[in-house]
C-alpha cells in the first residue's frame, strides 16, 4: 500500500467510534520504518498511532485500542 492511499482513511477504534482521519505518517527513513501514525480529529487535535495498535486496514483502519487510549501527538 502507498503512503498516498492511507493518508485520508478514517479511523475506527475497537468500540467502533470515531477517532479521526490519517493526516500523515512518523516514518524512520534510516531504517524505513513506519513508526506511527498521526490522525486529525477536529481542527487542531492530533493524535499518534502505534502500527502495532493497528489490527486492520482496508477502507477505514481499525484499531485494537479504544479512542480513549490512543496517545497526543
Amino acid at each position: 500500500m502507498k503512503a498516498k492511499e492511507l493518508i485520508g482513511k478514517e479511523v475506527i477504534d475497537v468500540n467502533a467510534k470515531v477517532v479521526g482521519k490519517i493526516a500523515d505518517l512518523d516514518i524512520d527513513i534510516s531504517r524505513a520504518l513506519i513508526c506511527g501514525i498521526l490522525t486529525r480529529s477536529g481542527f487542531k487535535k492530533e493524535l499518534s498511532i502505534a502500527p502495532a495498535e493497528i489490527d486492520k486496514i482496508g477502507d477505514k483502519v481499525i484499531l485494537k485500542i479504544a479512542k480513549d487510549k490512543v496517545r497526543k501527538a
